[in-house]
């Protein structure tokens, strides 16, 4: 008996550290302003079809002409497969080189970051948030 409680607080105490990391996600609201909704004109650097989150990262110009390094935190890959989006596709609609104008919520802490709600190209093509915060209809 004294066996079974050990080896039943040893899973206890297992199930509790392997939860941390679920605890720890942060909520959008804390990170950006979602009051606020901004565009920023750029050119597509690399979009990055990762988990937690896809990235899109964009450079921009600013009044003076010089570079600034931006990003857009996305929806995760899962939340965009289920909208029936594929890696292939979302590579293709952002293309290193593209010019896009990408609308979203800035960062609180004034990073050039924002969450994503709407990316419009060039050629007009666009691409909307897939729900979450980001989204705006």
């Amino acid at each position: 008996m004294k066996t079974f409680r050990i080896i039943l607080f040893i899973m206890i105490g297992v199930c509790i550290v392997a939860s941390l990391p679920a605890y720890a996600h942060h909520g959008t609201g804390i990170s950006y302003d979602l009051t606020k909704l901004i565009s920023v004109k750029g050119v597509v650097v690399k979009y990055a079809w990762s988990n937690p989150h896809s990235q899109l990262y964009f450079d921009v110009k600013d009044d003076k002409g010089n570079i600034e390094h931006w990003s857009a935190e996305m929806n995760a890959p899962t939340n965009l497969e289920r909208a029936g989006f594929t890696r292939s596709q979302m590579m293709n609609f952002f293309k290193p080189g593209s010019e896009v104008t990408v609308s979203g919520f800035r960062s609180k802490a004034g990073a050039p970051v924002v969450v994503f709600s709407k990316a419009v190209l060039a050629d007009g093509r666009e691409f909307k948030s897939q729900g979450g915060p980001g989204n705006i209809e």
